[in-house]
């Protein structure tokens, strides 16, 4: 089954193309649990899958990730929703391979769409993985530096990713 969705007059998209711009930024974050050691690839697959649906639906507006440690950001990387994709040249997900430090830990925030709410997250909680809240953590990443960036795009539909270091 495929569902289409028009972004605007110039771009349209289907959950297939979510689905393969989503398995990049899985593929990062499988990355970054590999090499921190801050998490489990299992559970980084459990965190796509809950992307995945939430961006299917029309809900992600955003995805920060970050390594914490002593209370510290120490690097992070933020995926922005961009459903009108012409311009965007997707490349291939890499260049997260952070280093491990004993005791980080990584904090994954999404941001959401203004359609989404309290009750659409009650209603799909038997289908999320993770067990997931609402909180107003600022993500600017102020302490940090711009690093890079890096696009991923299939037709219409992509994510654009802000590194920080």
């Amino acid at each position: 089954m495929s569902v289409t969705r028009t972004a605007s007059a110039t771009g349209s998209y289907t959950t297939t193309d979510i689905n393969i711009v989503v398995r990049q930024f899985t593929t990062d974050l499988k990355m970054i649990a590999s090499s921190t050691r801050a998490m489990t690839e299992t559970a980084a697959a459990d965190y796509g899958a809950d992307v995945e649906l939430l961006a299917s639906k029309g809900y992600l507006k955003a995805v920060d990730v970050t390594q914490m440690f002593g209370g510290r950001e120490i690097r992070a990387v933020k995926y922005h929703v961009d459903e009108n994709t012409g311009t965007l040249k997707s490349a291939r997900p890499g260049g997260v391979r952070w280093d491990e430090l004993s005791g980080s830990s990584i904090r994954i925030i999404m941001s959401h769409t203004d359609s989404f709410s309290s009750a659409v997250l009650e209603s799909l909680r038997g289908r999320l993985n993770i067990s997931w809240g609402f909180t107003s953590v600022d993500t600017s990443h102020s302490s940090l530096t711009s690093s890079g960036r890096r696009d991923y795009a299939s037709n219409g539909w992509g994510m654009r990713r802000e590194d920080w270091s």
